[in-house]
């Protein structure tokens, strides 16, 4: 069952869990590193992210931020760190962090960040809806939606499906897809033709005029018949 909701918490210290918990009073997990997290964000919608600055060692924990902010743009990420030096905080906001908090946690001020952070990246989802050909995708409610019918989509089947779209017709490799959709975490060939398989009937059920086609040894395109423009709006 899909988990929606939660605040993660990337951090090895078990006493941080608990405090984050008390202080929003919302529910929250806690990973002791980002590759533990990985292998389950399949399964989790994240309200936000509270990330220790030393997660897997500095220079691995500042790599999984655009990761997480690739995979949920809209997500607050919030770096938290012992000893704020500037040039790691710098480092961390340059990598797609939205904010940082000094330990040890206050109240007041993890709540009026998140709440800050929370409002900010709110009001830029409403922008999130683009049209693909004559469908449209909503990439904050996770929908794509034809003239008759809206689907809901896995975060993994939204991102294969707007990595081949930002492609703009061109062809995207194996790895590719498999890096944008999965980060580190080692995918088989079989595995990421599940997925696609399941995008592309998605994507036939609610338009001829939109296809996903495989060049046999080359990667994938998606192909939109010329003059198909999206005449109407998304759900959402």
């Amino acid at each position: 069952m899909r988990q929606t909701g939660h605040i993660i918490v990337l951090d090895p210290d078990p006493r941080i869990l608990p405090l984050v918990k008390t202080i929003t009073g919302r529910p929250s997990l806690s990973f002791p590193s980002a590759l533990e997290f990985q292998a389950k964000w399949d399964e989790i919608t994240p309200l936000a992210f509270f990330i220790d600055i030393k997660v897997d060692n500095c220079e691995e924990g500042l790599k999984s931020v655009p990761l997480l902010k690739e995979r949920w743009p809209f997500c607050p990420t919030i770096v938290i760190a012992d000893d704020p030096q500037v040039q790691i905080l710098s480092e961390a906001l340059a990598s797609g962090a939205d904010d940082f908090i000094s330990k040890p946690l206050k109240p007041k001020e993890l709540l009026a960040r998140l709440q800050s952070r929370l409002d900010n990246l709110a009001k830029r989802q409403f922008k999130e809806v683009e049209p693909i050909g004559d469908l449209v995708v909503d990439k904050t409610h996770r929908t794509l939606s034809g003239k008759k019918e809206t689907r809901h989509l896995s975060p993994t089947e939204m991102n294969l499906l707007l990595c081949l779209h930002h492609a703009k017709g061109t062809v995207v490799q194996r790895d590719t897809l498999k890096r944008r959709c999965w980060g580190q975490v080692y995918v088989s060939d079989n595995a990421l033709n599940r997925k696609l398989h399941e995008v592309r009937r998605i994507v036939k059920e609610l338009s001829p005029h939109v296809e996903i086609k495989t060049l046999y040894g080359v990667g994938f395109v998606l192909e939109v018949e010329a003059g198909r423009g999206a005449a109407f709006s998304g759900s959402g």
